[in-house]
């Protein structure tokens, strides 16, 4: 069974919750995950304890900087911003999130607990009322969402590769996102297959989440193909009139 503190790891994915940002209170924490303040306090000191947390008298907990130390982290760090300026890098990120996203979701409807599905819904809340005009925070959520789902499959070895690539999964939505943002009902769209996901794995339906999982990536990519032939094609129509402007 998961523990209290990995929830409470799971919630600051969820929310976005980056090095130095301060944690909700221990009330409110306490209220959210449904436990006593003694319990929480304890599981605040385990994650004080590893790094993770960093608890200020007077001032409140705080998250570290103690992550990107993770190696997994550390590694895959610089291609963060490879995804976000080099055209087409959004393939390679693709192939990965195939790889991985389609199990993941099968697995997290098999093992999913009350909690899990709570977060869950939580999440994908999250992507719906993210704000229209700020594309990063739509990204924040978008990769949360996924985390959530990750979480969810309770395969600690597969939380912590998700964990280390949570940085390239946003920076590759949102640019996803960026260039899909002009198509219209896009997010209404993407929303509804987040939606597929959720209700497969808190229906527990193994084969539905991993088919709504490999849809949702499908749509993305079919999308994203479509833009860069567009754009392609423009390029070789202006280099036609520019030739023969010259003639």
């Amino acid at each position: 069974m998961e523990s209290l503190s990995d929830r409470i790891e799971a919630l600051i994915a969820l929310r976005g919750l980056k090095p130095g940002d301060r944690v909700p209170s221990e009330r409110q924490l306490a209220v959210d995950l449904g436990v006593s303040r003694p319990t929480l306090r304890e599981a605040i000191r385990q994650l004080a304890t590893r790094g993770l947390l960093v608890s200020r008298h007077g001032g409140g907990t705080f998250v570290t900087a103690a992550t990107d130390s993770d190696p997994m982290r550390t590694a895959l760090l610089p291609l963060a911003s490879l995804a976000r300026s080099e055209a087409g890098y959004w393939r390679d990120v693709m192939e990965i999130r195939r790889l991985i996203e389609g199990e993941t979701a099968s697995f997290a409807a098999l093992r999913a607990d009350e909690a899990d599905k709570a977060m869950l819904e939580v999440a994908y809340q999250g992507v719906l009322n993210a704000p229209a005009d700020d594309l990063d925070a739509q990204a924040r959520l978008d990769a949360a969402f996924h985390m959530a789902v990750c979480t969810a499959a309770h395969n600690v070895v597969l939380q912590q590769v998700m964990a280390g690539l949570l940085g390239l999964l946003e920076a590759s939505i949102s640019q996803s996102l960026r260039r899909l943002y002009h198509l219209p009902g896009i997010l209404d769209e993407l929303n509804d297959q987040h939606r597929e996901i959720r209700d497969a794995v808190i229906s527990g339906d193994a084969e539905s989440a991993r088919a709504a999982a490999s849809r949702h990536l499908d749509f993305v990519e079919d999308r994203l193909q479509r833009i860069e032939e567009d754009a392609q094609r423009q390029r070789r129509a202006s280099r036609a009139l520019q030739h023969i402007a010259q003639e």
